[in-house]
Order: C-alpha cells, then structure tokens, then sequence
C-alpha cells in the first residue's frame, strides 16, 4: 500500500501578523493568507482539516471543490493562559522561554504538552492507513506540524524547533509505504 500526504500549515492571520498567539483561538486570515492557500496547485484525493476556523478557511480556499473532513486531532498546540497574548510579552516570563529555546526542559502547567500534541497527530496519521485514497492532503498548524515532523524523523523534542516552523501554506510531504512513513521533503511554496 502506497500513500503520498502533504501537511500544509493553514495562511497567514491577523493574529499571526500582530505577534499573537493563537492556540485553541481563533483569527480570520490576512489577505496574504488568502493568496497563500490560493496559490496551492495539487489536486488530492481527499481533505482533512484541524477543526480551527484558520485551517478550514484555508483548506477551502486551497481545495474549494473538495469537501473538507474536519478533525479536532489536527489542532494547534493548546496554550491556556498564553493563547491571545503578545509574543514579545510572553518572551519576558521563563517558562514561555523554555518553550520557545529548550522545549525539552518545558512543563506544561495551562498548555498541552508537546508529548500529547504528537500523539494526536501520530494518532491521526495512523488512521490514514486505512483509509482507501492514495492522495491525501491535510492542513494543520505550525507546532503540531512541527511536533509530528520530529516523530516520523525519529528525533528527539529537544530538536522540536531545528528544522524551523512551516509558514503560511507551505507543507511537508510524507510517503506511507509498507508500513513506513517517510518525509520526503519540506517544500517551500512560492507566491
């Protein structure tokens, strides 16, 4: 059995724009948003989505004539008490520090663990092994991207951040073959 998926990052928000964290929230996305997700040229068999209004948005715009299949195990990392807060704010406290320099010393005290955010999306990964299509796209988010791509390559959290977040409408693609999945590439899109 063979499968080729590729995990796009939802467009850019306003949010992300303003240097806000989103999380579980939600913002609309920018105008250079909507040309990100415009500007995807792939057509797949199927779509799956985070359940977060960014990444439908976005995989409408991508696959507008694709019905989208949402699902709350593609989500962003939960934040708690940090979602909505300015970046350049939270780099004041250290606990935000530790998650943003060394995620492997972070504790999780409101915000979900990076541990539990890759088991979701392993979790999720799994189940497209049963499903019958063999081009499948998915959009998700950045840290939850970021936490799965570490999983498959087999490296520890502490290298969470090593190969750097994906930007608005960029995406990994990943080949399911046998039993093995292996990223192939990250592929930057051009706009």
């Amino acid at each position: 059995m063979y499968k080729t998926i590729r995990i796009y990052r939802h467009g850019e928000t306003e949010w992300n724009k303003q240097g806000l964290l989103q999380g579980w929230l939600d913002s609309p996305l920018t105008e250079w948003g909507k040309r990100q997700a415009k500007a995807v040229d792939w057509q797949p068999e199927v779509v799956y989505a985070s359940d977060l209004g960014r990444a439908v948005t976005t995989a409408q715009l991508m696959f507008p004539r694709k019905h989208i299949i949402q699902d709350d195990r593609l989500r962003e990392i939960f934040l708690g008490e940090w979602q909505g807060q300015e970046v350049k704010e939270l780099l004041k406290q250290s606990a935000y520090r530790s998650y943003c320099e060394q995620p492997e010393a972070f504790t999780a005290v409101s915000q979900e663990p990076f541990s539990k955010v890759t088991e979701r999306m392993f979790e999720f990964f799994q189940s497209l092994c049963h499903v019958s299509q063999q081009n499948i796209a998915v959009v998700s988010h950045g840290v939850s991207i970021a936490c799965l791509y570490a999983a498959l390559e087999q490296r520890p959290i502490s290298t969470l951040w090593q190969e750097g977040m994906l930007s608005g409408g960029e995406y990994l693609v990943i080949d399911y073959r046998n039993g093995e999945w292996n990223v192939k590439k990250m592929t930057l899109q051009k706009i």
